[in-house]
């Protein structure tokens, strides 16, 4: 249907789109019908300044620019009709991130990409940009057209081949924040340290994907967050050695591919005033032995720590670690190998603790920590939110109900009455979450009708299995 307009009213909205010179070669659909008094238009957006319709456009961007289509905007706005086109061209804020993944591709559909990577880079004009680029095998014609945009870098993540990677070299990066970079070797090793991100002023984030630190030159006092996957955590440690401005450090530790039996060195002492949040993620195959990193760590700004299976060898290097961070207050952790007197001593040194994340729990483990939690008050005081997985063959609903009335506040757990006033009552426990792997057990009517009117109070409770949903 054709829609008209009174030539009046889109007068001046072309007199505007004319002061702009970034749009200055496109036109205005052509009137297909009226007279000297009218527009027909066949739709009211092309009545909208071409400066909207370019913000419009850039709405219209995928959340996952990961995985750019054709089908999907910036290339599906190029071939509606020409206005598009030459909007859509001309809007650098649409082509401002480069995502191309590639695996094993023929010659063909390799110099394919590189001619879309020429044209995107063409009209992303001066626009920061942000890349994502994996392909494992030698891709050199890619190197010349990056580093050619390298002071528009500003989030780049790579995963090339090794001669790929060293081809880069002597970047300007004054706009880069965050970099990924890894690659696959396969046997072709690194033949020198990877130089071309040092000259990075406002570098911040780094993740090495299986690079070690040592191999890459970087700004590593000005770094906040780094993160690193590599066989040996060791590597990844040693940043805390190089970056003391360091907040937040992620190590994930492969499966290697020969069992190392040779006895692990102790560690060097390291006192960082600065980490906020460490997490150890490790390959069942390859445990740390924390009763070896602990101990070289002091961490007093540490808050968030997420750790990797406790063995009962660790038990004491990670109680005398406890006391060392007086400001953590969110922990997540494995205890499967733990007798049943273990986790009280664990976590007794943590008064600050509001979050507690607890994987592969037994029952007894787990009846301890809600008994405590129901019996003491001045054990983990400021627990807020229990996030629990377990291996129980029947979740413990007495002890579960007891520990959440006692620590939801409504009543004293022992006597049923409103706690003293003179009383210092624990924080309100306002989040508890299990996941059991035993097959579902619907509740005790006796349990489940307090469990449920706990939440209906607006205590955050859920007990489910796994696979079969919610018991409450």
């Amino acid at each position: 249907m054709l829609l008209t307009y009174p030539r009046s009213d889109i007068a001046p909205a072309s007199g505007h789109l004319e002061q702009k010179s970034d749009f200055s070669g496109v036109e205005q659909p052509e009137s297909v019908q009226g007279d000297s008094q009218s527009y027909s238009i066949v739709h009211p957006i092309h009545g909208l300044p071409v400066e909207l319709l370019a913000s419009i456009f850039v709405y219209c961007l995928p959340l996952d620019k990961q995985h750019l289509r054709p089908s999907g905007a910036p290339l599906l706005l190029t071939r509606i009709c020409g206005t598009w086109r030459a909007i859509a061209l001309r809007t650098p804020e649409l082509w401002s991130f480069v995502s191309f993944e590639l695996f094993h591709a023929p010659k063909e559909r390799i110099s394919a990409k590189i001619s879309m990577l020429e044209y995107w880079l063409k009209h992303g004009a001066a626009h920061p940009l942000s890349i994502y680029l994996h392909y494992r095998q030698p891709l050199d014609a890619a190197v010349p057209l990056l580093s050619a945009q390298s002071p528009r870098w500003q989030d780049v993540d790579l995963f090339l081949h090794p001669m790929t990677l060293a081809k880069f070299s002597s970047l300007h990066l004054p706009r880069l924040r965050r970099l990924s970079l890894g690659c696959l070797q396969g046997g072709v090793a690194l033949t020198s340290p990877i130089t071309a991100f040092s000259d990075a002023p406002q570098l911040c984030d780094v993740s090495l994907v299986k690079l070690v630190p040592s191999t890459v030159a970087l700004p590593w006092a000005q770094l906040t967050s780094f993160s690193c996957q590599c066989t040996d955590f060791r590597d990844g440690l040693s940043v805390l050695y190089l970056a003391p401005a360091l907040k937040h450090l992620r190590l994930d530790q492969e499966c290697p591919l020969h069992i190392d039996l040779t006895p692990v060195p102790e560690l060097e002492p390291c006192v960082h005033t600065h980490l906020e949040s460490l997490a150890v993620h490790t390959h069942p195959a390859a445990p740390v032995a924390l009763r070896l990193l602990l101990p070289a760590l002091t961490l007093p700004s540490l808050h968030t720590l997420v750790l990797p299976t406790l063995g009962p060898a660790d038990v004491s290097a990670f109680a005398a670690f406890a006391r060392r961070t007086p400001a953590l207050t969110r922990l997540t952790l494995a205890v499967a190998p733990l007798p049943a007197d273990a986790l009280l001593p664990l976590l007794s040194p943590l008064p600050a603790l509001a979050r507690l994340g607890l994987h592969h729990v037994g029952e007894p483990l787990l009846c301890e920590l809600f008994d405590a939690l129901a019996a003491d008050g001045a054990f983990l005081p400021r627990l807020g939110a229990l996030d629990v997985d377990c291996f129980c063959a029947a979740v413990p609903y007495p002890q579960l109900l007891a520990a959440l009335q006692a620590r939801w506040g409504s009543t004293d757990a022992s006597t049923g009455a409103m706690p003293s006033v003179h009383v210092q009552a624990p924080a309100k426990l306002s989040s508890c979450t299990m996941t059991s792997l035993a097959p579902k057990r619907t509740p005790d009517p006796k349990y489940l009708l307090p469990l449920q009117a706990l939440k209906a109070q607006g205590l955050h409770i859920s007990v489910s299995y796994f696979a079969e949903g919610n018991a409450l």
